[in-house]
């Protein structure tokens, strides 16, 4: 399951809300894409939702503190869920 797969899950479950940012001005970052949009950052432009290091800062945050739980399946399991 990709970040990109799983944000709408852990949008729905309030376990994580939406953060928008800034539009990133010049100089542009090396990784910076003026293609990608983020959904995390509330459709920002300059990455993606799949590449987010702050989606998956905050996704291991959750695991660590047993609020998330991802399964061999590649599905997740939150204990607010059955």
């Amino acid at each position: 399951m990709t970040y990109t797969e799983l944000l709408p899950d852990l949008l729905h479950n309030a376990l994580v809300t939406v953060c928008p940012i800034k539009p990133v001005r010049p100089p542009y970052p090396k990784h910076y894409d003026p293609d990608a949009r983020c959904d995390y950052h509330g459709g920002a432009v300059g990455h993606s939702t799949k590449q987010c290091m702050t989606l998956k800062y905050k996704v291991q945050s959750l695991i660590d503190s047993g609020l998330l739980c991802l399964k061999e399946d590649k599905h997740y399991a939150s204990p607010y869920t059955d």
